[in-house]
């Protein structure tokens, strides 16, 4: 039996530089776990589609895939658009989804520090959407 395929879905954006980011940081990595393969998928704006992974790991005869959100909360992408698109994979493909990668508290004190000093007052901190 072979090793899953780790699929690594991210957002997307019109920003040409976060594909580029998303795709060092996953090729970094994978090579911190030779023989394990690491796959790259957006949502949206970006190549390659979720969909069109899934299609090309089943045509390939992939049986497993672990798909890891590249996200940092626990919000809609990660509970809904990501086990929709997951859900429409073809039929072989066992899929597990992983849980996203945060809310770090450490992050979450960092975005807070940053906002405060841009002006948000503390008033305010509720109605950011961060």
């Amino acid at each position: 039996m072979s090793a899953p395929v780790l699929l690594v879905i991210a957002h997307g954006s019109r920003d040409p530089r976060h594909a580029a980011t998303v795709h060092a940081l996953v090729r970094e990595a994978g090579s911190l776990r030779p023989g394990l393969r690491v796959e790259t998928a957006f949502l949206d704006f970006n190549l390659p589609s979720v969909p069109g992974v899934l299609d090309r790991l089943a045509a390939e005869g992939v049986r497993d895939v672990v798909a890891l959100p590249l996200l940092l909360t626990r919000a809609f992408h990660a509970k809904a658009d990501i086990p929709a698109v997951l859900r429409q994979a073809p039929a072989g493909l066992r899929i597990r989804q992983a849980e996203v990668l945060g809310p770090s508290p450490l992050l979450v004190a960092a975005v807070q520090r940053r906002l405060f000093e841009a002006g948000l007052t503390p008033a305010d901190a509720g109605s950011t959407g961060v």
